[in-house]
């Protein structure tokens, strides 16, 4: 019997199963930027760190995603010698809108599920953020939807670290055997839950690496919407 999920976030709540690299480099082609995949990763790759300089608590998903593509085009104009239409934060800016309206789709196909199970489940989120993830989900109206919320930076845990989801599985008050984890990330989310226990549903979409074992994951889906059949088959069987 399913009694509580612990989601990841980025990744997996906010891009259906696109890995926020991914997402940057399709939304630069989108806006017809001409970034070689190359520079871009380096780019994605040295900004990350940044970004835990840069980020604030109150920033809301908009700020932090215009910051994020912020950080990577100073990188490439700096070090790559690129030139874009306009300036980097001009640019940042357009790339965090477009990006925020996919996001936003992501989440009202992902407000029904919630719904459907939130009278019987409880949920949590634990995610390697910023120390601002509980501004992000209330700047996406779903904050209240959870019973746990997790931030990595906030609890100086990150994922794959499993005790970052025993704390979750703590401060729901269930056990892991009844305990469902959905995340993107095979390394970070399945395996470590799997370690402590739960059940795991691996959300296999366009993901940074592609590991060569993937038995840790019970269950792999394609769409997060798939998630509403894998707790009812479970809570039947």
């Amino acid at each position: 019997m399913i009694k509580a999920v612990i989601f990841d976030f980025g990744g997996t709540l906010d891009t259906n199963g696109i890995h926020w690299s991914e997402k940057f480099r399709m939304t630069y082609e989108e806006a017809r930027l001409n970034i070689k995949p190359e520079d871009f990763n380096e780019a994605y790759v040295k900004a990350e760190p940044k970004m835990y300089e840069t980020v604030l608590e109150n920033d809301d998903l908009f700020a932090t995603l215009q910051k994020q593509s912020y950080l990577q085009l100073v990188y490439l104009v700096e070090n790559k010698g690129y030139k874009f239409y306009n300036s980097p934060g001009v640019v940042a800016t357009d790339i965090s809108m477009r990006c925020c309206n996919y996001v936003n789709k992501c989440i009202a196909n992902v407000i029904p599920l919630l719904e459907e199970f939130k009278d019987r489940i409880k949920y949590s989120l634990v995610s390697n953020f910023y120390g601002n993830i509980k501004s992000v989900l209330r700047s996406l109206d779903i904050d209240n939807y959870f019973d746990s919320i997790i931030d990595s930076t906030t609890v100086n845990i990150r994922k794959p670290d499993a005790r970052i989801f025993s704390l979750a599985l703590s401060e729901l008050k269930i056990k892991a055997e009844h305990t469902i984890a959905v995340g993107d990330s095979y390394e970070r989310d399945i395996l470590p839950a799997k370690n402590l226990g739960c059940k795991t549903a691996w959300l296999n979409v366009q993901s940074w690496t592609m590991p060569k074992d993937i038995s840790a994951a019970d269950f792999i889906m394609k769409d997060i919407k798939d998630l509403r059949n894998i707790i009812n088959k479970l809570n039947i069987d």
